[in-house]
């Protein structure tokens, strides 16, 4: 990894680390998380944070072994990561943003479907609720925005996209991404054994299917 000292910010019993991508911030999470020192990580997009206890270390004992887990990391950072397929349904009903996303990208609103489960994504982080995952994908993508006026209500599931950026809601919420899509998986199951379906660092890949694949995989996930 590249020398990235000069990126470390401590305050009080925090660290902030600064990282060029969202390739360095997994693989720094993945160094950390073996380290018994921190009592929270937090990854964010283009950054990751750790807490220290300062009964147990001093800040500069700290920050030293954050410098010597981000040089591990350089090992760790090409890790195989698992890929994730997501049934998404492109039903004009469960995507009601599908034309405005579909003429900010100059492109017919049919063939949205095709162009969305193209792109492969990568998980960037977890956030805003338990298990809502950011996605974020290399390919160019013009800039699509957020909402004038957020809806008061984003069903769980919803696909969000704003440009290269793009998410997955986890429950009802309000909400300002542009919606193209639903996927009837749950994101975040509380009774099992890991709750969050997606982790930072999976592939996404979308696969489109009909409003009648949805429903009846609807019916069978609440029973």
């Amino acid at each position: 990894m590249t020398d990235l000292r000069t990126a470390i910010h401590i305050c009080d019993d925090w660290i902030d680390i600064q990282l060029p991508n969202q390739e360095t911030v997994i693989a720094a999470q993945m160094a950390f998380s073996a380290n018994h020192h921190w009592t929270e990580i937090v990854p964010a997009l283009g950054s990751i944070a750790v807490q220290f206890d300062p009964a147990v270390i001093s800040p500069d004992e700290a920050a030293n072994i954050v410098r010597d887990q981000l040089d591990h990391a350089t090992s760790t950072s090409d890790a195989s990561q698992s890929t994730i397929n997501i049934p998404v349904c492109y039903d004009r009903k469960l995507a009601p943003d599908l034309k405005h996303v579909a003429d900010r990208l100059g492109i017919a609103p049919e063939t949205l479907p095709s162009w969305h489960t193209a792109r492969a994504q990568s998980v960037a982080m977890l956030g805003f609720m338990p298990g809502f995952a950011y996605l974020d994908s290399e390919e160019e993508c013009p800039a699509i925005g957020r909402l004038p006026s957020p809806r008061q209500l984003v069903k769980a599931g919803s696909i969000g996209i704003i440009g290269r950026q793009s998410c997955i809601y986890s429950f009802d919420s309000p909400g300002g991404w542009p919606i193209i899509g639903r996927t009837p998986l749950r994101l975040f199951d509380p009774a099992k054994e890991q709750p969050a379906l997606l982790s930072p660092g999976q592939t996404v890949r979308f696969e489109s299917i009909s409003r009648a694949e949805f429903e009846n995989w609807t019916r069978a996930k609440d029973q």
